[in-house]
């Protein structure tokens, strides 16, 4: 490891908050999570903070973000009226769902609005429930952490999150809408674990937003795993809305088993510096079907990486992935997608395809779409694509009487409708579509 990344003021507190952590923990947590936080550590340790040296890094420099000094916990606690503003901020008119809401990467049951009956699933704090033998099993079980350094410092460190489990053949009849709330007086780094399991013909719907309500820097380093069993289903939105000062790298890791189905939707506006998706999934038994949609909007300063790992291993599986990505004046987009097809997984039908549209001519967009396959009857394709806008169709659209702002407005939205008409949910979806509205609007201001 080199003597400059030894000395980043953020490892270096990463290392003590691991110790910290550690010794917090000794008699609580049991043996096997304490042994798993050890060996994340030592993968952490071994491939420090990611350069652009780095492959999977390469369009992403880091060392922007790596400079501030961060509290790893936070030092105060938000105010009930704080609270109550950011939830007015995140509500999505029309939308009729549960809500969990979530500070600085803590469960507050006081501002929820969950379902008064659970027979059908439980939902407890991370905090609460990780010094139990079926946390520390749960923990890992399909994320190779060795080879995701963030993952792997989450995996160290990590303090609290949610862990929500849905009982077999149990469906939850409305969505669940998740609300994090960040804020705190200090420059803050926080990092959430977070576990959903779906037993076997469950069925749910969530959907993910995050508001910051303060104005110091906010750097969040969160996992999800989420385990879907045989016949289960489910509907995973990520919507994710910043402002400058906040720095996300999120991982996302799924592991489907035999007939099951996981649908997510990453939809990603202006204006967070940093906004770095993980996202693999694992279709770990025959006739899964995996659909993975994702929206990217990238603002002046702004850049959002999207990574993602399709990984088929038994046969019979359909996986379809859409990105499409609208980079304004200044924006810096990434894609980096790959499809993995193991030799049993015969029969495999794989789609991936990334479109992005230039806004500007100062926009930059990196794409990598990848195929790997040992198979051989399968149906694979992959493709990418990137332009700026039609001057026909908008010289049609101005030629009768529409003005440039709502034209370019129009454009944007009809090239990203193949993603937004993927958004069963009509009051996300119009959500949605509203706010690309007013993305472009300001964009040309």
């Amino acid at each position: 490891m080199s003597q400059q990344v030894v000395e980043n003021s953020l490892y270096d507190n990463l290392i003590k908050e691991f110790e910290q952590t550690y010794q917090k923990n000794q008699g609580e947590e049991p043996e096997a999570l304490l042994s798993k936080r050890e060996a994340a550590l030592g993968a952490f340790q071994c491939a420090g903070i990611p350069t652009i040296k780095n492959e999977e890094w390469r369009f992403t420099n880091l060392a922007p973000f790596l400079k501030d000094n961060y509290q790893m916990q936070p030092t105060g606690i938000l105010s009930g009226e704080d609270i109550k503003k950011a939830i007015v901020k995140a509500s999505i008119k029309g939308l009729d769902a549960y809500k969990l809401v979530l500070v600085n990467g803590a469960i507050d049951f006081g501002f929820s609005e969950l379902p008064e009956h659970t027979e059908g699933w439980s939902l407890q704090a991370t905090a609460d429930i990780k010094e139990t033998e079926k946390f520390a099993d749960q923990l890992n079980s399909s994320l190779p952490v060795e080879k995701y350094p963030f993952a792997a410092i989450n995996t160290a460190c990590f303090s609290d999150g949610f862990y929500m489990e849905l009982n077999k053949d149990f469906q939850l009849d409305k969505p669940l809408q998740i609300v994090h709330i960040y804020g705190d007086s200090e420059n803050l780094f926080l990092q959430p674990r977070n576990i959903i399991r779906v037993n076997r013909g469950a069925s749910a719907e969530v959907l993910e937003s995050s508001v910051c309500v303060t104005g110091q820097v906010l750097f969040v380093n969160g996992v999800t795993e989420i385990r879907i069993e045989e016949n289960a289903h489910f509907k995973h939105a990520h919507f994710q809305v910043g402002r400058p000062q906040e720095r996300w790298i999120m991982h996302t890791q799924v592991q489907q088993l035999r007939d099951s189905r996981y649908d997510n939707y990453t939809l990603t506006l202006p204006h967070a510096d940093l906004v770095r998706n993980n996202l693999n999934v694992i279709l770990d038994g025959p006739n899964t079907e995996t659909h993975l949609y994702g929206l990217y909007m990238v603002g002046d300063r702004h850049l959002v990486d999207n990574h993602s790992l399709v990984d088929h291993r038994h046969p019979n599986c359909m996986s379809n992935q859409l990105y499409k990505g609208v980079i304004l004046d200044g924006g810096k987009g990434v894609f980096n997608g790959k499809i993995y097809v193991h030799r049993p997984a015969q029969k495999t039908n794989a789609f991936q395809q990334n479109n992005n549209l230039l806004f500007s001519p100062n926009g930059t967009i990196n794409s990598k779409p990848q195929l790997e396959i040992y198979a051989d009857d399968v149906k694979c394709s992959h493709g990418s694509t990137v332009g700026q806008f039609d001057e026909e169709a908008l010289f049609y659209l101005r030629s009768r009487g529409i003005g440039a702002e709502t034209a370019h407005s129009l454009m944007v939205t009809a090239f990203a409708f193949d993603v937004t008409s993927k958004i069963e949910n009509e009051a996300l979806r119009n959500h949605i579509e509203h706010l690309i509205e007013k993305t472009i609007s300001a964009a040309q201001v």
